[in-house]
C-alpha cells in the first residue's frame, strides 16, 4: 500500500528500482540485504526509505504531515521495565542510532520547498512493536526527543551504513499516538501523500 502510488509512476528502472522490504526491522534488515547482495550495492547511489509514521502528540507532528529523519533510533532494544526500557551496556550492545545523510536530506528539503510542500524534520524511533498507549508514546517522545516512530528505519540505516550508502527517509503522519482505542487512522490518506512527495524528490534527484 506505500508503495503503491510511487511505483505507479513509471520510472525508468535504469534510475530507480523498487523494494517492498516488508514490515518491521527484522524484514526489512534481511530483505534490504539480500536485494543489495543479489543485485550488487555499487548500482545505487542511494536508499529512500518510505512508508507511514505514528506521530507524538507531544511534539510537533499531526496527521498527515511530512516528515524527514535527521536521526534513527532504535527505541525497545534492551531491558523493558513497566515504565522505561534501559539501554543494554555498551560493551555489548549493538549500533542503536543513526544519522541520516544530511546532504542528501539538505537536496530532498530543497525539491520540496521548492515545490511548495510544507514538512517537518527530526528524530524517528524505531519500534519492533508499536505504541499502543499515550505513555509510552511521551516515554519515547521525550527520551529521544523524537517526532514519530515507525517499524523499519533504523534497520534501513544500519543496513545502508554496512553498504557505505547514503539514506534518505521519508514518511507521512498516519495516526497519533495516544491510547489504541482512541486512535485516528488516516492511512489512506497519508499514502498519497507520502508518494506526492517522494515524487517529487524523484523527479528532483533525477533531473540534478
Amino acid at each position: 500500500m506505500e508503495l503503491e502510488p510511487i511505483e505507479s509512476l513509471g520510472y525508468d528502472p535504469e534510475s530507480f528500482e523498487f523494494l517492498n522490504v516488508g514490515v518491521g526491522p527484522v524484514e526489512a534488515a534481511v530483505n534490504l540485504t539480500e536485494y543489495l547482495c543479489r543485485v550488487g550495492p555499487a548500482r545505487f547511489s542511494g536508499v529512500i526509505n518510505v512508508g507511514l509514521a505514528g506521530a507524538y502528540p507531544d511534539s510537533d507532528a499531526r496527521l498527515l504531515d511530512i516528515c524527514l529523519a535527521e536521526h534513527e533510533r532504535f527505541g525497545d532494544i534492551g531491558i523493558c521495565f513497566d515504565e522505561r526500557i534501559d539501554e543494554l551496556a555498551p560493551s555489548f550492545a549493538p549500533p542503536l542510532e543513526y544519522t541520516l545523510d544530511p546532504e542528501l536530506l539538505a537536496v530532498a528539503c530543497g525539491h520540496l520547498e521548492n515545490a511548495g510542500f510544507t514538512f517537518l524534520r527530526g528524530n524517528f524511533v524505531t519500534v519492533s512493536s508499536v505504541s499502543g498507549t499515550s505513555r509510552r508514546g511521551s516515554y519515547l517522545c521525550s527520551k529521544f526527543k523524537a517526532i514519530c516512530e515507525n517499524m523499519e528505519g533504523a534497520s534501513t540505516a544500519r543496513v545502508c551504513r554496512e553498504f557505505s550508502l547514503p539514506c534518505l527517509e521519508i514518511r507521512c503522519i498516519s495516526n497519533m499516538i495516544v491510547d489504541r482505542d482512541d486512535q485516528e487512522w488516516r492511512a489512506s490518506e497519508a499514502v498519497e501523500i507520502c508518494g506526492k512527495a517522494v515524487q517529487t524528490v524523484m523527479e528532483g534527484l533525477k533531473s540534478d
